[in-house]
């Protein structure tokens, strides 16, 4: 499927909502200037909006980034929102920004020398003081209830079929998909397969395969790649505020930059 027609589908099939509360009180109540990079079709951007004095949505596939504007635009509460297609790993934008964020195992979409590229181009747009937040998956390997992240079960045989989910898609139609994951030998990433059927109410079937692999990002890659003029300032290993351990879900962390110029 190709990804700009994923806009159309992406609110139904990433409903994702953990981190929301969580993100926001990270955020404050300062109206600071926020990039969200990757956007996807406005999950998040539409839970922060009202906190951003303004916000920049920025997407690989530009029909993403224009969902995701419209649908904060239409929050009560929301600023001036932007739109942009851009890269993670090449992004050149003339503005500065008091709080980044790399969402939900966005950045594992890239092998780590790639996301080393992706973090230091998305430090380069933070303003001195400002904060940016980087959050991982830590693909835990015991099955947990609810899973985390929600397509992902450690306790299931690599490449069977399941059916994941159910839902309506709109004037009478239902979406259904299906995954398979499978783990490289190494265990430096994990591929997933989707299957898609929409059934419409003049019964015609429209099928459709999608895919993406997810690399493991490591707490010692992070320690490691902390941006010149920056610090780490902690690494969270749950939406609750815990400190990360290898036990650990999610490895969150917050980088804060310290220095006075721009790079």
């Amino acid at each position: 499927m190709p990804y700009s027609l994923r806009a159309s589908i992406y609110e139904l099939e990433y409903t994702e909502t953990r981190d929301m509360v969580f993100i926001r009180s990270l955020i404050g109540t300062s109206r600071p200037r926020v990039l969200e990079i990757p956007c996807g079709a406005g999950r998040l951007s539409r839970g922060i909006v009202d906190l951003a004095g303004c916000l920049t949505v920025v997407d690989l596939e530009p029909a993403m980034a224009k969902k995701a504007a419209a649908a904060a635009v239409s929050i009560p509460g929301a600023g001036e929102v932007t739109a942009i297609a851009g890269d993670m790993r090449t992004l050149s934008l003339p503005a500065r920004f008091e709080f980044a964020i790399i969402p939900r195992e966005a950045l594992q979409l890239l092998p780590p020398p790639e996301g080393a590229l992706a973090l230091a181009a998305v430090a380069r747009h933070v303003a001195p003081g400002g904060t940016m937040l980087v959050d991982l998956s830590c693909f835990p390997r015991i099955h947990q209830e609810p899973p985390e992240p929600d397509y992902y079960d450690p306790s299931r045989e690599d490449g069977t079929w399941r059916l994941d989910w159910t839902r309506a898609a709109g004037d009478s139609a239902r979406l259904h998909r299906w995954s398979a994951q499978m783990h490289e030998p190494d265990g430096s990433a994990i591929s997933f397969e989707f299957r898609y059927e929409l059934d419409t109410p003049s019964l015609k079937k429209e099928r459709w395969l999608s895919g993406m692999t997810l690399h493991r990002y490591s707490r010692r890659w992070i320690d490691e790649h902390v941006p010149p003029g920056w610090r780490l300032e902690t690494v969270f290993g749950d939406y609750l505020g815990a400190p990360w351990s290898p036990a650990s879900s999610r490895m969150v962390a917050v980088f804060r930059r310290t220095d006075v110029g721009f790079h």
